[in-house]
């Protein structure tokens, strides 16, 4: 089992649910380690980000682009600026691509983009027909077939520069993407290494070790980790009180809540409340141990 040394990863349940593609700019994107059955492109035009996808970690300059297959554990992180282009692909937006990487992933995560220009101006068009579509009051099949078009050939230019592999799960990787799924559904509850460990049919010591080896971080902080983000975009609403907050997110008290969420964002969640929308959030404490 490689050790992912990844905090606080997490299943992103909101975009398999959403089912359908997306495609938008992003600015200085910071995201902590994740996974979704979408694949995700991601397209640098300006500054650096740094990228790591299942454990391989790389940083991206404007014409360089990672794709992160279905299931694989991806984050971001920008120290000092960046801009991107994101594209998010369910499997069922690409029929014809589905049963080859359902077998086969990509061969390599990271590549620069040798269409001269052609796979940037798909994305751009991608953006521009998205932002059409939030828009418009009404579905437009022209414009979800320019869609589809579109779509294609940037899988098509992506497969071309990575190339394809055989992919076999690995029995370890399988038990960490399920242990995921379950602590995405159940996190905001009471959960405890023995509960968790009867559960998956482990010894505690075991699986302790297990998930620790895998992720680089013990359960209650990967646990805390999920909550904090619960508790975040609960206070961007700012509808109910921060006890209420720390509750519902499934902290045992508000001392607990304070100090985890400091340690996550680097500030209070009083502060964290009143900031500026526009300003740049530090990163979780020890993100830096993701970049080798």
């Amino acid at each position: 089992m490689t050790p992912q040394n990844q905090e606080g990863c997490y299943y992103e349940y909101k975009r398999d649910t959403d089912r359908g593609p997306g495609c938008w700019v992003n600015q200085n994107c910071v995201f902590p380690p994740h996974f979704h059955s979408s694949i995700e492109l991601m397209y640098v035009t300006e500054g650096t980000l740094s990228v790591i996808v299942d454990g391989k970690h790389t940083q991206l300059h404007p014409g360089e682009f990672s794709i992160s297959p279905s299931f694989a554990i991806h984050s971001y992180w920008t120290e000092g600026t960046s801009r991107s282009y994101v594209l998010t692909v369910p499997m069922e937006s690409i029929p014809s691509y589905k049963s080859l990487l359902s077998k086969k992933t990509f061969a390599r995560y990271f590549g620069e983009d040798h269409s001269h220009g052609e796979l940037k101006r798909c994305m751009e068009a991608l953006i521009r027909l998205f932002a059409e579509e939030e828009e418009s009051s009404g579905d437009s099949v022209v414009r979800r077939n320019l869609m589809k078009g579109y779509l294609y050939v940037v899988i098509s230019l992506i497969l071309g520069e990575t190339g394809v592999e055989a992919h076999a799960q690995s029995r370890d990787e399988f038990l960490a993407k399920n242990i995921l799924v379950y602590l995405t559904e159940h996190y905001q509850e009471k959960l405890t290494l023995d509960m968790l460990a009867q559960h998956f049919g482990y010894s505690t010591y075991r699986f302790s070790r297990l998930f620790h080896n895998y992720f680089g971080r013990g359960i209650t902080e990967c646990i805390n980790s999920m909550r904090c983000r619960e508790a975040a975009v609960a206070l961007d609403r700012k509808k109910v009180s921060v006890t209420e907050i720390a509750m519902a997110s499934g902290f045992e008290s508000t001392r607990t809540f304070y100090r985890e969420f400091k340690r996550y964002y680097g500030m209070t969640p009083t502060q964290y409340a009143h900031r500026e929308k526009t300003q740049q959030l530090p990163p979780p404490e020890n993100f830096n141990q993701l970049h080798p």
